[in-house]
């Protein structure tokens, strides 16, 4: 995964959109800003948080957005 990919994070009843901002060095993690008040274009001013690379979904599935328009489990 490189920087800027979109991805998501999904769990059990919430759905978080993401970019990636670094990878770590260890390959397995990448550091991923997810709450940047809609602001994608300036994702790189933004703290990011490092998450691990088999958690996430690369995109932003236009499903997504149904699901959570709906407020729907996954």
């Amino acid at each position: 995964m490189k920087e800027g990919t979109k991805v998501a994070y999904i769990t059990h009843n919430k759905i978080e959109r993401g970019i990636v901002k670094s990878a770590c060095l260890d390959r397995a993690y990448v550091f991923v800003v997810y709450n940047c008040n809609n602001d994608w274009e300036n994702y790189k001013n933004y703290t990011a948080v490092r998450t691990r690379i088999s958690d996430l979904t690369i995109g932003w599935d236009p499903y997504l957005n149904i699901l959570e328009a709906n407020n729907e489990d996954i």
